[in-house]
């Protein structure tokens, strides 16, 4: 067998849960916040004993696997289940409570969507930091910056500032800087998530591709469609620990059941409508179906939730908010929602193309349960929030195409307008 490039051992991360405090004032609520933040980093808390007291989170559990050289590991589970915490440790982003992660090699990492650039200096020389702080030397990241601007479609913004190239921009640049530099270990965390279709598939061979060289390529995603195409194997996480590892359509498939089945978040107990209905998963889909991580401005896109309902006799109603920053942009409310029998259910709406801005946002979803006689007044039963970016990887399609005035306002909608000779 190969020697491998990762070997994770009895790995645990435990996270202090913050007391409420009743001291009033910004010295005192300061300093409860520095103790904590000391805390976290100079005594991190003791894993077992106090996660049993309900002192502690464990985000993961004593987490074991390898990754041998060539191989392309899925990582898959619910949001909150673990695998950006697993993915961090191994970048060294934080340190585990317990246990060892050992890697092989020259590591690039993309843990979240276009971090590490910086946006006032050029295409040109975000490459070059890239490539300094992954280790490269300056020959090998020359001779690769070339194909990077190809592949993320900037060479002709080579010498732009990465803050006035098109939305998203510093998305495909760190995709394609993380594939391009030759490194044996790459770390991703839902960077196929965004851009278009062909974007998305030409990311996905590139993967492939890196793979078949030898590199040995962790990859974390919501995308089902994108784990099955490429990659050999998959470990699913669940509660911060792993519930399966083994062959992709083997994992995939008995994930995708207990999702949808609702055995991946707690039973419904106890009485009356709040143990009606369960949240099973929150969702952003493109105009494929596809779970995405931001929407594109000149494309349909779906805020999408996976719910249970455990009684016949009650009534479901979804909500979902849209906001920005401390502003409402509006709310949608479906039609009562019966179900014949206990079912799962899917219910979202669809965002229309060129309704957004190039902004991040926030959905907020909630699911309110009646009983059908109507006795009894609506309860919430769920509430889950869900942060995404609207993009615009075609700005030439853009209705603001050629606008060098900014994109003011919480949406920028494309209307018509009518113009007549009077």
């Amino acid at each position: 067998m190969a020697t491998a490039c990762i070997s994770v051992r009895g790995l645990s991360k435990a996270f202090l849960k913050v007391k409420a405090t009743r001291s009033v004032g910004i010295s005192s609520s300061g300093v409860t916040a520095l103790r904590h933040l000391v805390r976290q980093i100079v005594a991190p808390p003791r894993t077992a004993v106090q996660a049993r007291r309900g002192q502690a989170f464990l985000a993961l559990d004593d987490v074991s696997f390898d990754v041998a050289p060539g191989e392309v590991l899925g990582i898959i589970g619910r949001n909150g289940a673990g695998k950006t915490t697993l993915l961090k440790i191994l970048a060294r982003v934080l340190h585990p409570t317990a246990g060892r992660a050992t890697i092989r090699g020259r590591v690039v990492s993309m843990l979240e969507l276009g971090i590490g650039f910086a946006p006032e200096l050029t295409v040109h020389q975000n490459i070059q930091i890239s490539g300094r702080l992954a280790g490269m030397p300056a020959r090998r990241i020359a001779d690769a910056e070339d194909s990077i601007l190809e592949f993320a479609g900037l060479t002709e913004l080579r010498d732009v500032p990465l803050a006035a190239c098109p939305s998203g921009s510093g998305v495909r640049l760190g995709f394609a800087a993380m594939v391009g530099l030759g490194a044996e270990v790459v770390l991703a965390d839902e960077v196929l998530a965004v851009g278009d279709t062909a974007f998305r598939r030409a990311c996905e061979a590139r993967v492939r591709a890196a793979g078949a060289s030898g590199e040995s390529v962790l990859f974390v995603s919501h995308d089902m469609g994108a784990i099955r195409r490429i990659c050999t194997r998959v470990i699913w996480i669940d509660r911060g620990r792993i519930v399966r590892d083994g062959p992709t359509e083997e994992v995939v498939s008995a994930y995708t059941a207990e999702l949808l089945a609702g055995h991946l978040r707690p039973p419904l107990t106890g009485e009356g409508l709040a143990a009606s209905c369960v949240l099973l998963d929150l969702r952003l889909l493109d105009a494929e179906q596809a779970q995405v991580g931001a929407l594109q401005l000149t494309e349909a896109g779906y805020i999408d939730c996976l719910f249970r309902v455990a009684r016949p006799d009650v009534v479901v109603t979804v909500d979902i908010e849209l906001w920005t920053a401390k502003h409402h942009v509006f709310t949608a409310t479906s039609q009562p929602i019966t179900a014949a029998a206990m079912s799962t259910l899917r219910a979202g709406i669809r965002i229309p193309a060129h309704l957004l801005n190039e902004r991040e946002y926030e959905a907020r979803l909630r699911l309110r349960a009646a009983a059908a006689s109507g006795d009894t007044p609506p309860v919430v039963v769920a509430d889950e929030r869900l942060t995404f970016s609207a993009m615009n990887p075609h700005p030439e399609q853009s209705v603001w195409s050629g606008w060098s005035g900014g994109r003011a306002g919480l949406i920028s909608p494309r209307l018509a307008w009518s113009l007549d000779r009077v």
